[in-house]
């Protein structure tokens, strides 16, 4: 924890305080809150902020991951309650699951999963059924058998709702950390095209792998359970 750090857990302890029965203790605290704010430079924002958490997982791509792999990120942010940010570092994106207690470490976990499922089940089907095709109609269509998967898997992930208390100390944090935030490109290699019957059955291929995927949640230190079960 860095100095920083300290002095937000003092502040935070203190604005607690403020609101205890005994008045007294209570303006006490407050003062004493405001007096650590005012000589380190600290705001509400700030305050508000540290109340949320971050955690990075890896993505495919450093600056356009496709939109199967967006739609998934999204999915499992939506799903803990965290906010979603693409993030670009010197080896490569990171999806940054931002949120309260331990909901980000859940999720990053829970993505990282379920995104090395998607990569086999793609892998599988590009060795079984697309053997044959040129490279660019084989990323495509590998592209529409992960994007059927992730609808499928998607509608087995229940969102949890966040208070909002949480939702403001997330927004804070963004507002910190991430300033200059801009909208994310995906790659949509489909986008516009007609698709042809191989293409739809493509599709259809991953949705059905998609609905032996289970998500389970838990409790506790990396405890959400990812499982493919039999239909």
């Amino acid at each position: 924890m860095t100095q920083h750090d300290k002095i937000l857990e003092k502040i935070r302890k203190c604005m607690a305080l403020s609101s205890s029965s005994n008045e007294h203790e209570a303006a006490i605290a407050l003062r004493q809150a405001q007096k650590l704010m005012e000589l380190h430079g600290i705001t509400d924002v700030d305050v508000k902020a540290a109340q949320a958490e971050e955690r990075r997982a890896r993505a495919s791509a450093r600056r356009r991951p496709a939109g199967w792999e967006n739609m998934l990120a999204s999915d499992v942010a939506s799903a803990f309650g965290c906010r979603l940010i693409f993030c670009q570092e010197w080896d490569g994106g990171r999806w940054s699951y931002i949120g309260c207690g331990a909901a980000p470490e859940i999720a990053q976990y829970a993505f990282t999963v379920l995104l090395r499922q998607v990569k086999k089940a793609r892998a599988e089907h590009i060795e079984t059924k697309l053997n044959r095709c040129k490279a660019v109609t084989k990323t495509r269509r590998a592209d529409l058998f992960c994007e059927g998967w992730v609808r499928s898997v998607s509608s087995t992930i229940s969102a949890l709702a966040a208070d909002t208390q949480r939702t403001e100390a997330i927004n804070a944090f963004i507002a910190v950390r991430y300033p200059e935030l801009s909208a994310l490109k995906t790659q949509d290699r489909n986008q516009g095209k007609k698709l042809s019957d191989r293409e739809i059955a493509d599709y259809l291929a991953g949705s059905e792998q998609g609905k032996v995927v289970r998500l389970n949640h838990g409790m506790g230190h990396q405890s959400s359970q990812m499982e493919r079960i039999s239909a």
